[in-house]
């Protein structure tokens, strides 16, 4: 059975909530996780907990709270979790973007979430 881990079911609902969700996000990520991100153009990870919520708060405005995102695969191999996805907002260009979120997990924290896009 692949059975998505609560810890990334959580991350989707907050990821949902828009700029509200981002006291849950928080809770989610170890201190030195690390986050990679087509978004904001940087090619460096956001490296540290600090600096990936600084990262989704400035990708986030109060437009993306009608975001609606829709799982279409999870593949779970051990601690590493592979979802694809389809989000629905006014906030992205056209109003719909689709891309795969790649997790490590250890003890119940995200230390590494890699975003890649498929547009």
């Amino acid at each position: 059975m692949n059975e998505m881990p609560i810890e990334i079911s959580n991350f989707f609902l907050a990821m949902q909530a828009g700029p509200h969700g981002l006291d849950m996000l928080a809770t989610m990520f170890a201190e030195d996780a690390t986050y990679t991100e087509p978004f904001s153009g940087q090619t460096e990870p956001h490296t540290g907990r600090k600096a990936i919520i600084s990262a989704f708060d400035a990708s986030r405005s109060d437009v993306f709270d009608d975001a609606v995102i829709n799982l279409s695969a999870v593949d779970v191999q051990g601690e590493t979790v592979t979802v694809q996805w389809t989000c629905i907002s006014q906030a992205i260009p056209g109003g719909r973007g689709r891309g795969t979120n790649v997790f490590q997990l250890q003890d119940g924290l995200i230390t590494s979430l890699v975003t890649t896009l498929d547009m």
